[in-house]
């Protein structure tokens, strides 16, 4: 896991470090970052990647997988790339003991009154994709070496962006400070069991027949049902359709997302469900998959069905086909707050969106601002509900 260092001075900054790294930690010329981009479907680099990600225990895995760096390649064809693939070795023996998958993007840090956002700047960020490096957890100070050369080889960048690491673990790097965009934040995961009928057995007989009467009204009032699973190339277009009958504002751009939706299909990334009723699509499940792990992104209803509940079917139907057709450990549905109907069977995590950057630095000092100024403006709004009430 990724260590680093609190800023200290910022209401938002990580815990202190828990323990001093042994002075051979500190050693740069254990280690070697080598960029393989250009050769990274090689097999014995594809056989050790493989051999890692089985082994690896983050949350975002997904993002880390050579099929994933395949679909950015898709997507930077005919412009200027903004992905890379570092290999890390271990220079005794040239051994690899890491794989760190990056790419370029925007980070803004936005400043808030209440909710209305004011103003704000937009950093450029070296995106460490999975949030939790993929490394070898036997070989001591292999965090630090890659966090201090990434900042260095990246020296256009404002921050190294992580954008789900979890709270627990946490150790300190000596020069690199961390800032918690926004916070640490809860993210709720749903463990899975072993087929349909034990995820039903989970659910109160109450329970089960509210989802059964809320899937019944929802036939009734809309035609008869059918839950669409969408994982190839072909179906995108289908999917599209359904998004846009959801909110027709999704029609712009179409031709973008459709064509960034096929290449994960093509990749094996994409599985997300179309639910339809008769001849109308009422609601969409958006999602990807890793080996172990279905992520969903957005559930998106037709504002007509709302009052029935078609949120909470969509996503009932889409678990059972998931169950029926896949293997996977848990769903995980990202940062936010689930709703009543989920507390049941939902397992919170803590994480955060992590910014590493210099410790000496502009950045340091308007993230610094930032934390103290996000931390006045959530007591304000916490004062406000409280006169409120």
């Amino acid at each position: 896991m990724m260590a680093i260092r609190s800023l200290g001075t910022s209401p938002r900054a990580l815990p202190a470090p828990w323990e001093a790294r042994p002075r051979a930690a500190r050693c740069p010329d254990r280690f070697e970052l080598n960029v393989a981009t250009a050769y990274h479907d090689r097999p014995d680099i594809l056989a050790a990647w493989h051999r890692m990600l089985a082994a690896a225990a983050g949350p975002e895995t997904l993002y880390q997988s050579p099929q994933f760096f395949n679909h950015l390649i898709d997507m930077d064809q005919g412009r200027d790339a903004n992905h890379e693939l570092f290999l890390v070795r271990r220079s005794v023996d040239y051994a690899i003991v890491g794989f760190i998958p990056v790419r370029i993007l925007p980070c803004r840090i936005a400043f808030h009154a209440g909710p209305v956002p004011l103003f704000g700047r937009t950093l450029r960020a070296c995106q460490i994709l999975g949030s939790v490096p993929l490394l070898d957890p036997a070989e001591p100070g292999l965090a630090e070496f890659i966090a201090r050369q990434l900042l260095v080889r990246f020296a256009q960048c404002h921050v190294l962006y992580l954008q789900a690491v979890p709270q627990d673990g946490w150790k300190g790097i000596a020069g690199v400070a961390a800032y918690v965009l926004n916070g640490w934040r809860a993210c709720h995961t749903q463990p899975l069991p072993d087929g349909v009928d034990a995820y039903l057995k989970h659910f109160s007989a109450k329970k089960r027949y509210n989802l059964s009467r809320q899937v019944r009204l929802l036939t009734e009032a809309a035609g008869p049902l059918h839950v669409l699973r969408i994982d190839q190339p072909g179906q995108v277009g289908a999917m599209l359709d359904a998004m846009v009958a959801t909110d027709a504002s999704r029609a712009a751009g179409r031709a973008g997302e459709q064509a960034r939706l096929q290449s994960l299909a093509r990749h094996g990334l994409l599985l997300s469900y179309v639910i339809r009723c008769g001849e109308n699509d009422v609601a969409v499940v958006y999602g990807m998959r890793s080996a172990s792990v279905w992520h969903v992104y957005k559930i998106l209803c037709r504002q007509d069905y709302m009052h029935l509940s078609v949120g909470t079917s969509a996503i009932h139907l889409a678990v059972q086909d998931v169950l029926a057709h896949c293997t996977f450990d848990h769903i995980d549905f990202g940062y936010g707050t689930p709703h009543a109907e989920f507390r049941s069977t939902h397992v919170l995590e803590t994480r955060g969106l992590v910014l590493l950057h210099r410790a000496r630095s502009r950045t340091a000092w308007l993230l610094n601002v930032h934390g103290r100024y996000d931390a006045l403006n959530g007591a304000l709004i916490r004062q406000v509900k409280r006169f409120r009430k």
